[in-house]
């Protein structure tokens, strides 16, 4: 066998063995669980006298709380141990409503917000109906004259589950992590703007969030990988504000793991999963020899490191626009909590919490507020372009 004829026959092994991991992480992610309780299933805008809202449940949700907000006005559901299932955030270019928005939180409560062009005094009831229970919100404000009485205009069901972003605040509890001049904690820093991503990217249609840490107490490096893992994750960010000896060192880095960090974390996930089934989920490793479990995971780490090198460039280019950033390229290292052979990983350094400035910036709502919208702004636009085969994302075709 010639050279080139050995080349292209590896070129073609290598291809199979990708689209193998490909298809065994796409029935992984297919079988993503939702959250129990109730299921808003479908939600109606109907003109009678007042204008009502319908929010069908397949069951009576376990609590209600209705408010409104100002500048600009909008009159939140906050519901209870319930989800919402493919349903689409929906505009509307005239009347009260100017769009209706769907966010789920980590502690299993939907959030409904619907944006208004004037400020209304709503008022609400359960209704049973055929399968279920309405949630009825009449708003208090008549009706669409122009619209028949009887008219409604329905949410319909969208395709696909949501991509899971799991978003990890570095350090906690017995971890405070770097220290600032003022004693401002990084694991405090980090759960503050962790928290306010997890805010931005509720607002994102097609996006669920999965906090590794939500208080103040400590988690193992390689716990928050399986956390991650656990929930299905896409994407796992780590949001940390590091110290340096050099005072003077500023601006936002970005992370991947190395290809030397992947070599040896195959070699220990191996090891780990000597005796296991599955550590690729969805790819039966039972009767493979050693080298091909090692070819595998290789492989699949490696394309998981190109991907993570993306979304790395991605954050690091709106990163840009908040601030300075440290290094203008995506670095790599071998970071324990980027080892997921089969997760695109990255770690944000927001800003040096050593520099006496910088931690001031850190310590201030409005630029940690900055910081997470401008993370926000960087994952979508890379889930807009990536997001895997079977979610909402994917089924709304891919820009660039």
């Amino acid at each position: 066998m010639s050279h080139w004829d050995k080349k292209t026959l590896e070129q073609r092994q290598r291809r199979l063995l990708i689209k193998t991991l490909a298809a065994a992480a796409a029935a992984s992610l297919a079988s993503t669980p939702v959250v129990a309780g109730s299921m808003l299933q479908a939600v109606r805008v109907v003109h009678h006298d007042n204008l009502n809202l319908y929010f069908d449940f397949n069951s009576k949700p376990e609590g209600v709380k209705i408010f409104t907000l100002a500048n600009p006005d909008r009159l939140v559901i906050d519901v209870n141990a319930a989800a919402v299932q493919g349903l689409t955030n929906e505009r509307f270019e005239s009347g009260v409503i100017k769009s209706i928005r769907f966010g789920q939180h980590a502690d299993d409560r939907l959030r409904i917000v619907i944006d208004l062009r004037r400020q209304t005094k709503a008022s609400y009831q359960f209704v049973p109906r055929h399968g279920g229970q309405r949630l009825l919100v009449d708003l208090g404000v008549k009706g669409d004259p122009l619209q028949p009485r009887s008219s409604s205009h329905i949410i319909e069901r969208a395709s696909g589950r949501d991509v899971v972003v799991a978003v990890d605040a570095g350090h906690g509890g017995k971890d405070p992590g770097a220290i600032g001049k003022r004693r401002t904690l990084e694991k405090d820093i980090t759960l503050q703007i962790g928290n306010r991503l997890r805010s931005q990217l509720d607002e994102q249609q097609g996006v669920q969030v999965k906090m590794v840490r939500t208080g103040d107490y400590y988690v193992p490096l390689r716990r928050r990988i399986e956390i991650a893992r656990d929930s299905h994750a896409d994407l796992f960010v780590s949001l940390h504000a590091d110290a340096f000896p050099r005072r003077a060192a500023s601006g936002s880095s970005v992370y991947t793991l190395s290809l030397k960090g992947a070599s040896s974390e195959a070699a220990q996930f191996l090891a780990e999963q000597a005796n296991k089934v599955d550590p690729l989920e969805g790819v039966d490793m039972e009767n493979m020899t050693l080298d091909l479990k090692r070819t595998l995971i290789e492989l699949s780490q490696n394309t998981t490191i190109e991907s993570s090198i993306e979304v790395g460039d991605i954050l690091l280019k709106h990163l840009g626009k908040v601030g300075a950033v440290h290094k203008p390229k995506v670095e790599q290292a071998n970071f324990a909590v980027l080892k997921s052979p089969d997760i695109p990983s990255v770690l944000v350094e927001t800003a040096f919490i050593s520099n006496p400035s910088e931690e001031k910036k850190l310590r201030n709502r409005r630029f940690q507020q900055r910081l997470a919208v401008s993370l926000k702004d960087g994952i979508v636009e890379y889930m807009q372009q990536r997001a895997p085969q079977g979610t909402w994302l994917a089924s709304q075709g891919r820009s660039g």
